[in-house]
């Protein structure tokens, strides 16, 4: 029998002042799971995962909400879900870890990192943000980011953003402080939201020096059209879509 040992991390705190990591990689983000179809050869479903390639590591950010979904879109892509070297799992709604028991029990070495775990290092350019509790339905919920360091920045996965993404990207300078967020992707957790609301968040990300987005899964397209209106190349997002950051 195999059993799964989570990622011991480092806390936030003792990551201030942590400057990025020497000689910085080239990263790719590949959406495996979306609620949106950007390649007609994937099947689009609702939830959230993707694939980051970095310094040859091969992280999963969430396993989205039907595992034979996730499988098969990974089919498509050439991607074995046993050359997998990390998980990270942004909170546990069944949309964003409905796949991760199939990929620790395919995978039993993997390293993982939940919102319950300890908050720190995946790899030495990739690290984990938060968790930020926040109530959701009257339920408490843990939910934590991935930010990737880049040549050109830090890239900021997120899962559903509950806690608020801005709230994510303030906490990610903590953990790369001194250096830009190139880029956000993920759910923002505005498909409910006004226009308004919408482009009040995109303001507050550009405020916070955030480049580009990507938004995701939750955030509905009236929310990413209205977040336009701030960000006049917002980045084109569904399943297999892929950004590259540094030349990758």
């Amino acid at each position: 029998m195999h059993v799964h040992q989570p990622l011991r991390f480092k806390s936030l705190a003792a990551l201030q002042g942590v400057a990025l990591p020497a000689g910085k990689s080239s990263v790719r983000v590949t959406v495996l799971y979306d609620n949106q179809e950007l390649d007609k050869r994937l099947i689009a479903s609702h939830g959230f995962s993707c694939l980051i390639e970095v310094n040859g590591e091969k992280i999963l950010f969430d396993t989205g909400g039907n595992p034979a979904v996730l499988f098969y879109n990974m089919g498509v892509l050439g991607l074995n879900p046993r050359s997998l070297t990390a998980v990270v799992v942004s909170h546990h709604h069944w949309d964003h870890a409905g796949g991760l028991s199939h990929i620790l029990s395919l995978n039993p070495g993997i390293r993982a990192a939940l919102p319950t775990s300890s908050d720190g290092h995946v790899t030495e350019s990739a690290r984990t943000v938060g968790p930020l509790e926040v109530d959701y339905k009257g339920v408490r919920i843990r939910e934590q980011a991935l930010a990737v360091a880049t040549p050109e920045g830090v890239v900021l996965l997120v899962g559903c953003a509950h806690p608020g993404v801005e709230k994510l990207v303030s906490e990610a300078a903590k953990v790369f402080p001194g250096t830009r967020v190139a880029a956000v992707i993920g759910g923002f957790h505005l498909v409910e939201s006004r226009e308004e609301e919408a482009v009040s968040v995109a303001w507050k990300l550009r405020a916070l020096g955030v480049e580009k987005v990507a938004p995701c899964h939750c955030t509905g397209k009236r929310a990413a059209e209205a977040m336009s209106r701030v960000y006049r190349s917002v980045l084109p997002c569904g399943v297999g879509a892929s950004y590259s950051f540094g030349g990758a």
